[in-house]
């Protein structure tokens, strides 16, 4: 059986660390996910870039002119290729995880 006092105590811990907070100070739950640079695999990778991540815009490009779709080129994907194309980059042409 649920306590009925469970939601009131938990309603008045929340409002105190709340309070406890700096001014200006915002967590979110996805913030962490979306600063993730590092993955250990191309399924990891891809569960966020489905058409994997390139180093430019022409390496994009290149990959689209071989069949493949677009991988992202956005900032956080650079960052994203950079810190993985030594292992998921095997064939060097500037573009991890292409599909």
């Amino acid at each position: 059986m649920r306590n009925p006092m469970l939601k009131p105590k938990f309603a008045a811990v929340a409002a105190a660390l709340a309070l406890a907070a700096p001014a200006g100070l915002v967590v979110s739950a996805g913030a962490a996910d979306a600063a993730t640079t590092y993955y250990s695999s191309c399924a990891k990778l891809a569960a966020k870039f489905p058409q994997g991540v390139a180093k430019s815009a022409s390496a994009a490009q290149k990959q689209v002119n071989q069949g493949y779709g677009r991988p992202s080129t956005t900032d956080l994907a650079k960052k994203v290729y950079w810190e993985n194309h030594k292992r998921l980059d095997r064939d060097n042409d500037g573009t991890a995880c292409e599909r």
